[in-house]
């Protein structure tokens, strides 16, 4: 491999930056990237993914001002699903019982996310905290968003599909926190 490696670097042709630093997790590299360079790094950690789902789609930076976020692009779905880190908000100062009792309230949807310390929850449903239609109660093809917060992490984190309901609550599952 190291000569194989050798004769492409003679050759001119350099590897790509992600090939020298593989990862387990679904969009962490992009989500480091653009936490890095996030105004709310020091209290919004960075997410991945623990595994790939279906579709898979292609990760790209996606704009959150003061925060980070990373979209997943399908040939013919722009930011299909993602998630993100959002800038600080003055609510984002509450204390989690505060916080739970808000996004229970506020999302017709409502989960702990006992992969992360608790107190973690999410809030969701429809985006604009709409419950799904009863003529489409799996949000196949609908903007479904979550309100994300975990313990120890100070902002709200956003994460979305417009796959359908399902691969939401499957995203909600296979978040992880891109630790060092």
């Amino acid at each position: 491999m190291r000569s194989l490696l050798g004769a492409l670097l003679l050759c001119g042709l350099t590897l790509p930056a992600f090939a020298a630093e593989p990862s387990a997790l679904i969009g962490e590299r992009r989500a480091r990237a653009e936490w890095a360079k996030a105004e709310n790094r020091q209290d919004c950690a960075p997410l991945a993914l623990a595994a790939s789902g279906e579709p898979e789609g292609a990760p790209r930076a996606a704009a959150f001002g003061g925060g980070w976020g990373v979209a997943f692009d399908l040939p013919e779905l722009r930011s299909a699903y993602g998630f993100a880190g959002t800038g600080l908000l003055p609510d984002d100062d509450a204390d989690a019982a505060v916080q739970r009792d808000r996004l229970y309230r506020q999302w017709p949807y409502f989960r702990d996310l006992a992969q992360f310390p608790a107190p973690s929850f999410a809030g969701y449903g429809q985006e604009g905290a709409e419950p799904y239609p009863a003529g489409n109660p799996e949000g196949a093809g609908l903007q479904s968003l979550a309100y994300v917060r975990i313990a120890g992490q100070r902002c709200t984190y956003n994460v979305w599909s417009r796959i359908s309901r399902a691969h939401l609550e499957w995203m909600l599952g296979t978040l992880r926190i891109a630790a060092d």
